[in-house]
């Protein structure tokens, strides 16, 4: 199989029709695009999400907090704990364990979530460090990634591609320089990594978005495929409202890399019906975050 998510058809025959044991509780499962399970707790709905970070050597530990819960963020619940799981190769020295776990705290504290567990492993089975994280919240309601209707409006937040740009800044760093990549650049480019959290907006238009959805592999292109095909319905974009900070696109276009098509952790897209739109913009002009309205939501065309 080639490198990168399973396609589609391949995960509904082979994964998604696993599921183990039917349990009522559980209102939402795996499903394409869906960016955490939501189990019924009889009034309060509890979100959980478990992704693996290996992209990334220098910011391993900001990114083993800030995309799981980005995943619970966006359905609208607060995350509150995460379990981490942390592998090593064997050449491996406490310098790095020691800045990974630092990331890992100052994260967590700035998101306000408590690292409840989780495991620490030097292993022949991996090449690189990778972590494996589990988020977990808890809320009142929840959001659906499958919640886009016609007629609401795309938004997206930040800028594309900015999760790529902030990791080719710090540990391609030689290699952009090589490239001709300035040093303010790769400066404003590293700073990005601190934009990698969507919890503010995605909380902020909780009560307004019919869906939300987190653009990590794959990136822009790729996640609002995910609202379309999880929603059943199509979605038109205007490719020149779309954001692309310029270090963004200077380091993608580098590294022969298509900014609507890397990872984009950090931006939140997010679909609302248009008499919520300006109290949407109210709002993110209020926590200072860049967005764009960068579409809509149209039914599915049907063939004669």
């Amino acid at each position: 199989m080639k490198i990168g998510k399973i396609p589609p058809d391949v995960l509904e025959r082979l994964v998604f029709n696993r599921r183990g044991a039917p349990r009522r509780e559980v209102l939402v499962g795996p499903a394409i695009g869906e960016d955490a399970a939501i189990i019924d707790l009889g009034g309060y709905y509890l979100a959980i999400h478990t992704d693996p970070i290996s992209g990334s050597i220098k910011l391993l530990g900001y990114l083993a907090v800030y995309v799981p819960t980005n995943d619970i963020a966006v359905r609208g619940i607060p995350p509150m704990w995460l379990s981490i799981a942390l592998l090593f190769p064997p050449e491996t020295d406490e310098t790095l364990l020691d800045e990974v776990t630092k990331q890992i705290d100052l994260a967590a504290r700035e998101v306000n979530v408590a690292i409840v567990g989780g495991h620490t492993e030097v292993t022949s089975a991996v090449g690189r460090p990778v972590a494996i994280a589990t988020a977990i919240g808890v809320g009142r309601r929840y959001i659906s990634t499958s919640g886009a209707k016609p007629g609401d409006v795309v938004f997206m937040t930040k800028s594309a591609g900015q999760e790529t740009a902030s990791i080719l800044a710090t540990d391609f760093e030689n290699e952009a320089l090589k490239k001709g990549i300035n040093k303010e650049v790769l400066d404003r480019a590293k700073e990005l990594a601190k934009a990698v959290s969507v919890l503010r907006e995605a909380l902020a238009l909780a009560d307004l978005a019919t869906s939300m959805h987190d653009p990590t592999e794959g990136g822009i292109a790729n996640g609002l495929a995910e609202i379309a095909y999880a929603s059943g319905v199509s979605i038109e974009v205007d490719p020149s409202k779309v954001i692309v900070y310029r270090e963004v696109e200077e380091l993608c276009s580098a590294f022969g890399i298509d900014p609507l098509e890397t990872l984009s952790s950090g931006v939140l897209l997010a679909t609302l019906p248009p008499d919520s739109v300006q109290e949407a913009e109210e709002r993110l002009k209020k926590l200072g975050i860049p967005y764009s309205q960068i579409g809509r939501v149209t039914p599915v065309a049907t063939s004669l």
